[in-house]
Order: structure tokens, then sequence, then C-alpha cells
């Protein structure tokens, strides 16, 4: 059984996370560290880039210490590379070249196509991204409000996150090119605004929601498996609204006397709507997974945008079913 946090590839052989995964390095300290290799000397690197040594010296021993290993030593008065820090470089070279980067740090503008599934891209990791797309005025990002299998199918998307049913345990293997880590589970229920539950009883049957008009979720596939809900649907003889935006969906269902399926963690987010139980017992949760392109794993955005998504879950870690 997959659990949260564990990496999984559609390849026998399971994803090793590595130290360098996680590298905290952008494109100037990339400059400093080929320009410090190449000079053999720390002045004489930052004379070359005009930048100040005492900030080059210190941004490369943070990246030191995040490694937790030296990656340039003295030999005969000289700078030269340790064993890491030929690690650092030959990942470093990956990405950026055999030449490294240049003394401007010119290189193409970045760029990503990431897709995240409602209810994820606004309840969980909207803040984080937006401050995210802030910080990288240099980048050219396409981001959109869904993650289908199609995307994946056509190797679309980047970075996403995707809803899984358990259920299907193919759905990883189906979509070899990318690499799949679990975040959590999403279970999804039926609510009502509680300013409307004080004048009326709770819905207890179908017949029941006749008097209510019924939210039609966002993403279909939430409610698929369902027969409860197909039933509701068939003998519903009040009104319907379909909705293809999670947003007024949830608006709907918070600002107006009508019944809808929203995420089980809503009531964190709305304290004045209420559950209304007893009418999805079948509707299964939904596992969150991060879809991650394989060729794409040690680009350093991919992996900041990956440190992110993972803080963003971390801070919502009591939202989630485990």
């Amino acid at each position: 059984m997959v659990t949260q946090n564990e990496t999984y590839t559609s390849t026998v052989v399971p994803y090793s996370p590595d130290i360098l995964d996680d590298l905290p390095i952008d494109d100037q300290l990339a400059v400093e560290f080929f320009a410090t290799a190449r000079c053999a000397s720390f002045k004489q690197a930052a004379r070359g880039l005009n930048v100040p040594v005492v900030g080059l010296r210190k941004r490369l021993e943070k990246l030191e210490e995040h490694i937790g290993a030296p990656v340039f030593v003295y030999k005969h008065n000289k700078l030269a590379l340790t064993r890491t820090g030929e690690r650092v470089s030959h990942y470093l070279c990956q990405l950026f070249g055999p030449d490294g980067l240049g003394k401007s740090g010119e290189k193409e503008v970045p760029r990503l196509t990431i897709a995240i599934t409602e209810p994820v891209l606004n309840d969980i990791v909207n803040r984080d991204l937006v401050a995210y797309v802030r910080d990288h005025a240099e980048m050219q990002l396409e981001i959109h409000s869904e993650c289908t299998t199609q995307m994946l199918s056509e190797c679309e998307v980047d970075v996403g996150i995707a809803l899984v049913s358990p259920d299907d345990k193919g759905a990883l293997d189906r979509h070899p090119t990318y690499r799949f880590e679990r975040l959590g589970r999403i279970g999804h229920a039926l609510f009502i605004s509680s300013r409307y539950s004080r004048s009326v009883t709770l819905p207890v049957e179908s017949l029941d929601l006749h008097n209510f008009m019924l939210v039609v979720p966002w993403d279909e596939e939430i409610l698929a498996g369902s027969r409860k809900w197909a039933s509701i649907m068939a003998e519903h003889q009040g009104g319907t609204t379909r909705v293809k935006s999670y947003n007024l969906s949830r608006g709907l269902v918070v600002g107006g006397a009508r019944i809808g399926v929203l995420p089980d963690y809503s009531r964190k987010l709305e304290r004045n709507i209420l559950p209304v139980p007893g009418f999805l017992d079948d509707l299964e949760e939904k596992d969150v997974y991060l879809v991650i392109k394989t060729k794409l794993v040690r680009n350093p955005q991919v992996l900041e945008i990956r440190r992110l998504i993972k803080k963003s879950f971390f801070d919502k870690k009591d939202w989630l079913v485990r």
C-alpha cells in the first residue's frame, strides 16, 4: 500500500531520493560555483563575477551546510573540488550543459506547464503558488486548473497534481513517463449553508432533496463511482446547476439555499456550512498525487515547485484523510 509521501514510479525499481534532489541552488549560485571551480580561488571568482567575495563564500558555505559535506578543499594553495563537489558539478552540468552557465548567467528562459486539479489549486497550494510566480517573474509558466489523464497521456504536463481512485490499480502504470508521489487523500460530502438549515429540517431521504437545488460538482469524475448519487440525480425533481468552476460551485453552496458536493475539509474553510449525512456513503475518497515528468525530476525549478507543494500539503495535513 502506498503511504503518504511515498514515491512511486511506473517501473519496477522505485525512485530513490537523493540529497541533490533538494539542492537549494539557483542560477546565481550555480554561476558562482562554476566560476570558483574554474578559477580555483574565491577572490578571483568573485572579481570575475563582480560580486563581493564575502557574499560568494557565504552562499557556498550554505550550500555545503545543506549537503553536509565540503564541496571545495585547498590543495597546494589552490581550491579543488572534493568528491562531493564533483558530484555537485556533474549534477549542475546535467542541468546547464557541460560548460555550465556563462559568466553573465544567461540561458534559455525556463518554461514549465503546471496542471493542478481543483480543489487542490484553490484550497491548498494557491497562496504558495502565487508567491512562487511573484518571485519568478523571469519564467514562462502555463498553469491549468485540471490535471486529466488525457493531459498526462499526451505528456502536456511538466508538474501536476492529480486525483486518482485508490481502486484503479493501473492508473500510475499507464503513464510511464511520469513519477508519482502520494501526498494524501481527499474525501467529498454533501453540504448546505447553515443559514438556511435553521429554517428547514436537514434532508434525511432522497424525497427531501426535491425541495433543494442540487449543485453538480465541477468534476463529475468525483462522483463517478457513487450509485447513490446516480440514483439521486435520476429521481430528483428539483432544480440542478452544473458548474465547471470549483469556486462558483462552492459559492453557490455557501451563499444560497442549495445542496452541493464539496471536499470534506470544507468546514475548515467555511464555518457557515453543514454536512448533509447519509446520502453519499458509497462515495470513494481520492488519492492526491504529485506528478512530475521523469526527465525533469532534477530540474531546479521543478524541485523548487515540489518543495513548495510539499510545504503546502504539510501545512494543511489536518485537512487530509490519511
